[in-house]
């Protein structure tokens, strides 16, 4: 049964593509839906300013709200900013949080780099080292 679905979201069209099928399955089962973006914080740079981390992760709940509100999802939705890789990222909310099912587009920010059979490297890394099941939505190049 799915409980917790997730979507990632980088601030591209391509990865808001995986909002309207995750909300849909959420609705279906019942589950509580989570979106998350991720503001790049690499952990092995020596310069980390408080300041700029608290400034990176306000903009990033903003980018939620935003996206909560033109896409109508309604209320209940729960956002998180957070610091950090994408995929590693990813992964660990999906550990941490007890999510079932992570839905997300096959090309974000990347646009139409591909890794292995036509994936972004986000969504490569994460369909491999993901706790739960993985929903991957296809983004096709345009053209």
């Amino acid at each position: 049964m799915i409980t917790h679905v997730l979507v990632p979201l980088d601030g591209s069209d391509a990865s808001e593509e995986a909002l309207a099928p995750a909300a849909e399955l959420a609705e279906r089962f019942g589950a509580k839906l989570s979106l998350m973006t991720v503001m790049l914080r690499f952990p092995e740079s020596r310069i980390h300013v408080p300041k700029m981390d608290e400034q990176s992760v306000a903009s990033g709940q903003s980018y939620l709200a935003d996206v909560v509100s033109r896409q109508a999802l309604g209320s209940g939705i729960s956002t998180e900013a957070v610091l950090g890789t994408p995929a590693e990222a990813i992964i660990e909310f999906a550990r941490g949080h007890g999510v079932d099912l992570i839905v997300m587009s096959t090309h974000g920010t990347t646009g139409s780099d591909k890794t292995q059979h036509g994936l972004g490297s986000v969504a490569w890394k994460v369909l491999h080292n993901a706790p739960c099941a993985i929903y991957l939505v296809p983004i096709r190049p345009a053209g």
